[in-house]
């Protein structure tokens, strides 16, 4: 009987050793956001290389140049699809929730899943979000960000075909983590932390003059449905419709305001996108503001990730300094994404330099 409790407890300490081995190898700071392990397999072709929680395994793409992509086990990069590629694409039933805005359809292109996303032009919500939906597309065409936007596969008038994230959408994020229990660790979820600021900074970095600010996201479940889990347990930007943009010339920007879904309340938007006056609610008087607005929710966005564990009160007081300062009332006194990435990113560092403890404990 002893006999088989010591071979039973042998075999769990292998496998845990064994998984610090992949997590060493695949959570490193310098391999998770959108700067994964790179092969060259051929000397034609780079490759960019995941560790999969879903297939329990390494899987790999090729680097694409603009106008080009790849999926997980293509060999070389293909021209975005045209309308007539998109036509024969046979749609095989819905995936996740379809929105107010959009259908959204399974379908394989070759041997290789893709999603299919159609805009409801004629439902009330497709109408108002028409002009955003077609301005998203554009910039999913022009942002060439794989690390950051859902990777663009083609277009065709409203229709829009991407790529696969079998994980779905941040909403789901503790089913994720009781399905893959071994991932469930303060690591994992500090990273997708960084991962969303990440996203943030590249957003606010001013590319081609343009600052671009999410302004759908009215409540936290809200802003957690437009982001998508990446197989690694990293996030993607996958809801591009209500960007607004901010033109930056030199030290001048031109001001934004998030009006085209209403009034927003509440205590998780910023206290400038709030209606500051007693009359009515009018949207053409409401005062202009920038991205900082975004800045303020980010703690309220990494503590949903980090959970209400108590494995995680350590490491929520090491973030009540940057934390503070995102939640300044006067959006000129917050950092930048920027910086809160460099803050994020060195919490983190010192997450990995620890040897992997305060793993969270799962039911």
């Amino acid at each position: 009987m002893k006999s088989k409790w010591r071979r039973s407890l042998l075999v769990c300490i292998f496998m845990y050793l064994s998984l610090l081995c992949i997590l060493r190898d695949h959570l490193l700071p310098e391999n998770i956001f959108g700067t994964q392990k790179k092969h060259t397999i051929s000397p034609e072709q780079n490759f960019t290389c995941i560790w999969s929680v879903v297939e329990n395994r390494e899987i790999c793409k090729p680097v694409c140049n603009h106008g080009f992509f790849a999926l997980y086990g293509m060999e070389k990069c293909h021209p975005f699809l045209t309308c007539e590629d998109i036509e024969q694409l046979k749609l095989e039933g819905n995936i996740g929730n379809s929105g107010y805005v959009k259908e959204v359809w399974h379908s394989y292109w070759q041997k290789f899943p893709v999603v299919v996303k159609k805009l409801r032009k004629f439902d009330r919500a497709g109408k108002i979000a028409g002009p955003g939906y077609l301005q998203g597309i554009n910039l999913m065409k022009n942002f060439y960000r794989p690390s950051v936007l859902l990777q663009l596969v083609g277009h065709c008038n409203d229709t829009i075909v991407t790529e696969v994230h079998r994980l779905l959408d941040a909403r789901d994020l503790e089913i994720r983590f009781k399905e893959y229990p071994l991932y469930n660790t303060l690591h994992t979820r500090m990273q997708l932390c960084v991962s969303y600021v990440d996203i943030l900074r590249t957003l606010h970095s001013g590319h081609d003059g343009k600052i671009y600010v999410q302004c759908d996201a009215r409540n936290l479940q809200k802003l957690a449905g437009q982001f998508l889990f990446t197989e690694d347990f990293r996030l993607v930007l996958s809801d591009v419709d209500s960007m607004e943009t901010i033109l930056v010339n030199e030290t001048k920007k031109r001001l934004i305001k998030c009006t085209v879904w209403g009034k927003v309340t509440g205590r998780f938007p910023a206290p400038e996108e709030l209606w500051p006056y007693k009359e009515r609610y009018d949207a053409s008087k409401l005062p202009l503001y920038d991205e900082k607005i975004e800045i303020w929710k980010i703690p309220d966005v990494c503590l949903y990730f980090l959970g209400d564990d108590v494995s995680t009160r350590q490491l929520k007081r090491s973030l009540k300094d940057i934390h503070k300062q995102c939640k300044n009332r006067n959006p000129k006194k917050r950092p930048t994404a920027e910086q809160v990435y460099k803050t994020y990113l060195t919490i983190y560092k010192d997450m990995i330099k620890s040897n992997f403890s305060g793993f969270k404990e799962t039911v």
